[in-house]
């Protein structure tokens, strides 16, 4: 079965912040994330999980261990686990990315 935007389970994290559940799987998990301008995530690391965000639209940067790094359309960068980051938009348009999870984060993750 074909799974989009459309058709995929939904949920609104943060403040204003949309995610669809591509791949929900405890081994693998895939996420299409939406972030507005000026929005961020809690910074965070996960003991179990790796992840690797891929900006598909927009400029997001990701923080992690305390390095700054601007991901543009179709780059990606794996954060491996226990390692402190953080996903935001500092920009003034819309960020969509694809967070792949693996195994899945949920339930994996330590606030900072």
């Amino acid at each position: 079965m074909k799974i989009n935007k459309k058709n995929a389970e939904h949920y609104i994290w943060g403040d204003q912040c949309d995610g669809w559940h591509l791949v929900n799987q405890q081994d693998l998990s895939v996420i299409h994330e939406r972030m507005p301008p000026n929005t961020s995530e809690v910074r965070h690391y996960h003991t179990k999980s790796r992840q690797f965000f891929f900006v598909l639209t927009g400029t997001a940067t990701l923080e992690i261990n305390g390095v700054l790094e601007n991901i543009t359309p179709l780059e990606g960068v794996e954060v491996p686990s226990h390692v402190a980051h953080q996903m935001m938009n500092r920009s003034d348009e819309d960020v969509e990315f694809l967070v792949i999870s693996q195994p899945t984060s949920k339930e994996d993750r330590v606030q900072i």
